[in-house]
C-alpha cells in the first residue's frame, strides 16, 4: 500500500489556500449545450471531481469569443455574458466540497499574429478580459489563460508563427512578450487581486523551429511577477507529431513531460503545476522531490474520480486504473464532438443519471457467466445494487481476454487495469465465484437465477487459409501472452492495433518482422476506434523498430518456410518467414451464448458475445448497462 503524504500538504495560490496538490486539469467533456450553455449533466460531471476529493476542480478550454464558440460546440461559451448564471452552479458545485474552482480561457483562431490589426489584438484582449470578468462574477477562484500548445496566445512568442514587424512581432525580446504581458495586466485590472491568475505554457513545443524549453523558460521569467502559479504542459496541437506529448498515448512513458516542469520549478518562485499521465505514485514521487508543486491529471481521475479520496484514506490499491485509450478525448473533438465517455468507468459523462445507484429488489439473484471485462464489470456493479452474484468462469482464473489485451509489454496501462478488474472481484466477499467451470444451461437453470448475463467473449477469426493449421501458425494474443514461442522471421498478418503493438514488440527483441494487411494504413486508421495520433506514434514506434509493412495483400497460402500472399493485382508475393502470427480480429461466440436464451426472465448479452466483437470499451459498458438493467 502506498503512502501519500506530500499531496496532502496544503498550498498558497495566490490568494487561496488550495487543500491538497492534485489538480484535476482543464479538458473538455462536450457537456454543454451546443451553444455552450451550462447543463445539468455538466454541473454533475465536475461536481464528480470535487466531491472525489481534488483540492483544485478546472473547467477546461471555454472559448472567449463568438467566433470560436461557434466552431468549438459543446464547451462553455465565455462570449456570452448571461453564461454566468449556470457557471455560478459550477463553481457552487466545486465549492461544496471544499475545492478550488478553476477555468480555461482559450481562442484558437485561424489567422497567424501577421494576419490581424492592432485592433484585432486589442479586441482579442479584451474578450479575454470579459470571460475572465465573467468567470470571477460567476466566483471561479482561479483563472487560467491558454498561452501553451500552439493556441492564439502562445503564437504571439513565437518566431516561428508569428511574423509580425511591429511592437507585437518578435523583433526583440520585449516584443514576443508583449501580448502576453497586455492581456495579463488587463485580465488583472479586471479581476482585482482576489483571483488567481495561472497560465497555461508548452514548456517545449516539440516542434522543428518552435519555443524550445529554455525559451520558454526566459519567457516565463518574463511573465511571472503577473501570475500566482504557471501549468507546464508541451507540445503543438497543430503539429501532429508532438500531440502525443500533449495528449500522451499509452505507449509513451508516463509523466514524460514532468522534465519540462522540473525546469521552471527549479527556476521560478510561484507555484508551478507538471501535467501529463501521472498515476498518484509518480504523482507523490514528482511532488516529494521537487519536480512541481501541484499536479494535474484529467484522465486518472475520469477513471475514478473517488481517487483523491481513496488515496488520502489509505486505499490506493482500490483507485480504478486510466488505460490511457483516450477514448474521453474524442476521436474528432472539434469536428464531431461527442459527449464524453469512459472505457473503464461507464458513469463518467453520464452523470447524474448514474451517480446514485440504485439498489436491485431484495433478494434478487443474478448469475454471470463469463468473467472477462464485461462479467468483471457487471459482477462488481451487481454487488453494488445488493444483489446476489455467481459468476461461472471455464478457466481457473479471471481476466478472459482482458489478460491477452495487457500481456503485450507496450500495455502495461491495461494490464494494470486488468490487474485491478480481476483482483476487485476475487477479493470480494459478496461474489460467489465458480472458476474452472464452465456454465451449461442445465447448471445456470440450477441456480434459479432472477436474471442472466451472459459474457462469454469472442474467438480469434481465423479464415480457411491452407496452411493456416500448421504449427508455426500462432495467434497474437498468444504470443503476447507467452504461450507460445515464436522463429526470428515473422510473417504477421493484420496491421490493426493489436497487429502493430505485436510487430513493435517482437522487432524490439530483436525478430525480422514482416507486418502485411488487406487494408492501406488510412483505411485502417479510418476505422480505429480511439486516439488517431496514438496510433500514428505506434507506427513510428514500428518503423523504428524496423518492422516492414506491407499492404494491399491477403495471405493465401503458408509453406514450410513463407507466406505466400496476393496482391492487388493477384500477383503471388513470397514472404520467408519461420513463424506467421495471426492478428485478424474476432468473433461472436453467439452459438455458445444462445444456449442461455431463456434461463431466466431476463437474460442479457454483454461484450463480444453480442450483435457483434467490440472492444474493452464497448464489453465494460455493456457489463454496466447489464448491471443497471435488472430490477
Amino acid at each position: 500500500m502506498s503512502s501519500y503524504k506530500k499531496m496532502f500538504e496544503p498550498i498558497q495560490i495566490g490568494p487561496f489556500t488550495a487543500k491538497n496538490r492534485i489538480e484535476v486539469s482543464p479538458a473538455e467533456p462536450f457537456l454543454c449545450t451546443k451553444e455552450g450553455a451550462i447543463t445539468p449533466e455538466f454541473v454533475a460531471y465536475t461536481e464528480a471531481f470535487a466531491r472525489g476529493g481534488a483540492g483544485i476542480v478546472y473547467v477546461g478550454d471555454s472559448p472567449i469569443n463568438q467566433e470560436y464558440a461557434d466552431e468549438n460546440h459543446y464547451t462553455v461559451n465565455l462570449a456570452d455574458p448571461f453564461i454566468t448564471h449556470g457557471l455560478f452552479k459550477v463553481a457552487d458545485a466545486i465549492h461544496r466540497y471544499g475545492a478550488l474552482a478553476g477555468i480555461e480561457l482559450n481562442l484558437r483562431n485561424h489567422v497567424f499574429p501577421a494576419d490581424m490589426s492592432v485592433a484585432d489584438i486589442k479586441q482579442i484582449i479584451q474578450e479575454f478580459t470579459n470571460a475572465a470578468l465573467y468567470s470571477a462574477k460567476a466566483g471561479f477562484d482561479i483563472i487560467m489563460l491558454h498561452g501553451g500548445h500552439g493556441h492564439t496566445i502562445a503564437q504571439f512568442y513565437s518566431p516561428q508563427l508569428n511574423k509580425r514587424t511591429d511592437e507585437y512581432g518578435c523583433g526583440s525580446f520585449e516584443n514576443r512578450c508583449r501580448f502576453a504581458m497586455e492581456l495579463l495586466d488587463s485580465v488583472r485590472a479586471a479581476v482585482g487581486p482576489n483571483v488567481a491568475l495561472d497560465y497555461r505554457i508548452s514548456g517545449d513545443d516539440l516542434t522543428p523551429g518552435g519555443v524550445g524549453v529554455e525559451d520558454a523558460l526566459r519567457f516565463a521569467k518574463a511573465i511571472e511577477s503577473r501570475l500566482d502559479m504557471i501549468h507546464v504542459s508541451a507540445g503543438n496541437m497543430y503539429y501532429l507529431p508532438s500531440m502525443s506529448y500533449t495528449i500522451q498515448n499509452a505507449y509513451l512513458p508516463m509523466a514524460t513531460n514532468a522534465r519540462f516542469a522540473k525546469r521552471f520549478k527549479e527556476e521560478l518562485s510561484i507555484p508551478v503545476t507538471t501535467v501529463g499521465s501521472f498515476n498518484f505514485d509518480l504523482a507523490e514521487q514528482a511532488l516529494t522531490d521537487g519536480t512541481a508543486d501541484v499536479v494535474a491529471m484529467i484522465r486518472q481521475l475520469i477513471a475514478d474520480p473517488e481517487a483523491v479520496n481513496k488515496a488520502r484514506r489509505g486505499r490506493g490499491e482500490d483507485i480504478r486504473p486510466c488505460i490511457r485509450c483516450c477514448i474521453c478525448t474524442g476521436d474528432d473533438p472539434h469536428g464531431c464532438p461527442k459527449p464524453l465517455r469512459c472505457t473503464v468507468n461507464p458513469v463518467m459523462g453520464r452523470n447524474p443519471e448514474f451517480d446514485v445507484i440504485p439498489p436491485c429488489k431484495p433478494g434478487t439473484k443474478v448469475v454471470v457467466i463469463g468473467g472477462g471485462a464485461a462479467g468483471l464489470e457487471a459482477a462488481r456493479r451487481l454487488d453494488q445494487r445488493g444483489a446476489k452474484v455467481v459468476l461461472f468462469e471455464k478457466e481457473d482464473c479471471l481476466g478472459g481476454t482482458l489478460l491477452a489485451a495487457g500481456a503485450n509489454s507496450l500495455k502495461v496501462n491495461i494490464k494494470s487495469y486488468a490487474e485491478w478488474s480481476v483482483r476487485t472481484v476475487m477479493e470480494n466477499p459478496h461474489i460467489e465465484l465458480r472458476l474452472g467451470t464452465e456454465a451449461t444451461r442445465e447448471a445456470v437453470l440450477a441456480e434459479k437465477p432472477d436474471a442472466v448475463v451472459v459474457a462469454v467473449g469472442s474467438e480469434p477469426f481465423i479464415p480457411p487459409v491452407p496452411g493456416f493449421d500448421k504449427a508455426k501458425v500462432v495467434l497474437a494474443s498468444d504470443v503476447d501472452l507467452g504461450k507460445v514461442s515464436v522463429g526470428n522471421k515473422i510473417a504477421l498478418i493484420g496491421a490493426g492495433l493489436t497487429g502493430t503493438e505485436t510487430a513493435v514488440a517482437l522487432a524490439q527483441e530483436g525478430k525480422d518482422v514482416t507486418l502485411i494487411d488487406m487494408l492501406s494504413l488510412d483505411e485502417i486508421t479510418a476505422r480505429t476506434v480511439g486516439s488517431k495520433s496514438g496510433l500514428m506514434y505506434l507506427r513510428g514506434m514500428s518503423e523504428q523498430a524496423g518492422v516492414k509493412v506491407i499492404t494491399g495483400l491477403k495471405a493465401k497460402e503458408v509453406l514450410d518456410d513463407a507466406l505466400v500472399a496476393l496482391d492487388a493485382e493477384n500477383e503471388e508475393v513470397r514472404i520467408p518467414c519461420d513463424t506467421v502470427v495471426l492478428s485478424m480480429g474476432v468473433r461472436p461466440r453467439k452459438e455458445l451464448a444462445s444456449q442461455f436464451e431463456g434461463t431466466a426472465f431476463d437474460v442479457f448479452y454483454c461484450g463480444d458475445c453480442a450483435v457483434r466483437a467490440g472492444n474493452i470499451t464497448s464489453a465494460v459498458r455493456d457489463g454496466f448497462y447489464a448491471a443497471m438493467n435488472i430490477d
